[in-house]
C-alpha cells in the first residue's frame, strides 16, 4: 500500500517557513510595498492563513527580548518556547533573530536551534504531527507525534533526552560521542542512526538502523560501574537501567521512514496497524466489528493519511468505508 504527495506536517512547514518570512518582512522596512504580495500569498489557502494566525500568536503573546544596547529603546518581545505550538522553538528563535537585527534572507523556518547559555533547549510536537530538527555538526533530530525532546551540551557534550514520545537521532559521524538519555539508561553514539521511544508508564525502547551505539545506566556506583553494552543493528531492544533486551515483536515491521510517513509492516494485525495510523489522525478509522482487528495485512503503509489507508483496506478485504464526522468506518459488507 502506498501513496504520492506530502504529508500534512510536511505541508504546515513549508507554510509556516513562509509565514514567518512574510512575518519579518510586513515588521520590516517599507511593509506597504510588500502588502499587496503577502495579501495573494495569505488568500491563495487557508493553510497559509491559519498559519500566518499561528505565528502571529506566537510573537503577540511573548515575553520581551533582551535590553538593547541602545537605552533609549524599549525593550522589544521575546518569543516563548510553546510545547503546545506545532510552530515550535526553532521559528521562535528565527523570527526573534530576524527582528532584532533587520536581517531577512530568504525563509527563515530552518527547524535548526541551539542553546547558547548552557540551558536546555525543548522541541516538543502534538498529537498527529511530526517534525525534523536540525542540531550541530549535521546532526537531526526527528520528532513523532506527541513527542517532547531536550537537547543542551554538557562539558561540550551534546545531550538528548527523550521525555516522552518517539524521536530519531542521525548522527554523521565524526570525533564527537553523543549521549542520548530516556529514562534510567543512556545510548552513546557517534555515527548511528536509531529510533528512541517511551511513554512513560513502561520502559523505553531502542532500535539502531545503522552505524554503531551502546548503552549504560545514567546512574552508576562509584564501587561498581556497569560497562558499555553495544546495541545489535535492525532488533528492537527493550532499555532498563542501561541495559538492553531484545523485544518478542508482534510482526515483521521496518519503520525507519516513519518521519517521512511510510512504514512497512509484514502481516500485520489492523488492530495494530490502525493503533499506529490513528495517532496521526484528525480523523480516527474505526472498526465497526473488533474482530476485524484479527485480520492480517502486509504492504507499505503511509501512515499520515487515515482516509487513504481505510480505502485501502476496504479494497483489499471487500469491506465498506463510509466516512462519519467521528471517523471512517469500516465495516463488514
Amino acid at each position: 500500500m502506498s501513496g504520492e504527495g506530502g504529508s500534512d506536517s510536511e505541508r504546515n512547514a513549508v507554510a509556516t517557513d513562509e509565514a514567518a518570512h512574510w512575518f519579518v518582512i510586513l515588521r520590516g522596512p517599507d511593509p506597504d510595498r510588500h502588502r499587496p504580495d503577502f495579501v495573494k500569498w495569505r488568500d491563495a489557502s487557508e493553510l497559509n492563513r491559519v498559519a500566518f494566525e499561528q505565528v502571529a500568536a506566537t510573537f503577540d503573546g511573548a515575553e520581551v527580548l533582551k535590553r538593547s544596547a541602545a537605552p533609549r529603546h524599549r525593550r522589544p518581545p521575546l518569543l516563548r518556547l510553546d510545547t503546545r505550538s506545532w510552530i515550535g522553538g526553532a521559528l521562535a528563535t528565527s523570527v526573534a533573530v530576524a527582528l532584532a537585527t533587520g536581517v531577512v534572507r530568504g525563509p527563515l523556518l530552518k527547524l535548526q536551534q541551539t542553546a547558547s547559555d548552557g540551558r536546555a533547549t525543548t522541541f516538543a510536537t502534538r498529537h498527529g504531527t511530526m517534525r525534523t530538527v536540525q542540531l550541530a555538526q549535521g546532526a537531526s533530530l526527528a520528532l513523532d507525534s506527541a513527542t517532547e525532546v531536550h537537547f543542551e551540551e554538557q562539558d561540550g557534550e551534546p545531550v538528548v533526552t527523550v521525555v516522552k514520545g518517539r524521536a530519531q537521532l542521525r548522527l554523521p559521524g565524526g570525533g564527537t560521542e553523543w549521549v542520548v538519555r530516556v529514562d534510567d539508561s543512556e545510548i552513546i553514539s557517534r555515527n548511528g542512526i536509531f529510533d528512541v521511544s517511551w511513554s512513560g508508564g513502561k520502559a523505553p525502547y531502542v532500535q539502531l538502523y545503522a552505524g554503531e551505539a551502546m548503552t549504560r545506566p545514567v546512574l552508576q556506583s562509584a564501587g561498581y560501574v556497569v560497562g558499555r553494552h553495544g546495541l545489535p543493528t535492525g532488533l528492537s531492544m527493550r532499555l532498563a537501567r542501561g541495559r538492553a533486551e531484545p523485544l518478542q515483536p508482534r510482526f515483521a515491521a521496518d519503520e525507519r521512514d516513519w518521519p517521512q510517513g511510510w512504514v512497512q509492516y509484514r502481516s500485520v494485525p489492523l488492530a495494530d496497524l490502525l493503533h499506529t495510523v490513528n495517532r496521526y489522525a484528525a480523523k480516527p478509522i474505526i472498526l465497526s466489528d473488533p474482530a476485524l482487528g484479527r485480520l492480517r495485512i502486509s504492504g507499505r503503509f503511509r501512515i499520515v493519511d487515515p482516509s487513504a489507508v481505510a480505502l485501502n483496506l476496504g479494497r483489499v478485504f471487500a469491506l465498506t468505508v463510509t466516512e462519519r464526522p467521528e471517523g471512517f468506518y469500516i465495516d463488514r459488507p
